[in-house]
């Protein structure tokens, strides 16, 4: 009787082990197939060039008031425009001016992408909370679960390319992130700031976010190559 029940326990074990290892592969085969698997675990997605626009890497310095530290789970993608019309406000403008301000005294903000029509600049690690969605570090809140996107509107950009460009950011990073179309959120969703204000202000959410799913749509086809 003994024998029968270790057999009938080992058989249970390897059963169970069987299972485990099914579940594994399927929940690799899933991670390679988003790409989640050409990069180490909480590291950040790397990218260097959406389609033809530069992603131009300059974190700011470890240990800085503007970045926290720690890693955290990406839920959202969370959308600003930097509200800077003055002529020359472009990315680049901005990273000099995250930099600057990363260790000031009072009114520290920070976020990971800054988009102009040309150019992206990348100012923090995606896996990084920020200081961007004006909700502290709420749990499952802007800063703390949210990638920071800002949108130039300088005055001597081009807005309707900052908005493509932007829609491309949004849908690789959805991609690379595992995330869904749904994730997208607007600053005004985690503080009541009307943020991105031009966007909002023109009715045009919707008609971005549908334009970040499409291109989402042809990522996932062609396999985010």
């Amino acid at each position: 009787m003994a024998k029968t029940n270790r057999k009938t326990r080992g058989g249970r074990i390897r059963r169970a082990g069987i299972v485990l290892a099914l579940m594994a592969v399927s929940f690799l085969a899933g991670m390679w197939t988003h790409g989640a698997l050409d990069r180490p675990l909480f590291a950040d997605a790397g990218l260097t060039y959406i389609g033809d626009i530069p992603v131009l890497t300059n974190y700011i310095p470890a240990g800085s008031r503007a970045r926290p530290g720690g890693l955290r789970e990406i839920k959202y993608l969370v959308i600003h425009e930097t509200d800077n019309f003055a002529a020359g406000a472009d990315a680049a403008a901005h990273d000099s001016f995250i930099h600057q301000n990363a260790d000031a005294a009072s009114g520290v903000v920070s976020w990971h992408y800054t988009v102009d029509d040309h150019q992206i600049c990348h100012h923090l690690p995606d896996n990084e909370p920020a200081y961007h969605a004006g909700d502290g570090m709420e749990p499952n809140g802007g800063n703390q679960n949210g990638i920071g996107i800002e949108m130039c509107v300088n005055e001597d950009g081009d807005y309707e390319q900052t908005l493509r460009n932007a829609e491309q950011l949004c849908a690789r990073l959805l991609v690379e992130y595992d995330l869904k179309p749904a994730a997208l959120r607007r600053h005004q969703d985690f503080s009541g700031k009307v943020c991105p204000a031009k966007l909002i202000g023109s009715g045009r959410w919707e008609e971005f976010c549908a334009a970040v799913e499409q291109q989402y749509d042809a990522l996932r086809a062609a396999g985010a190559q």
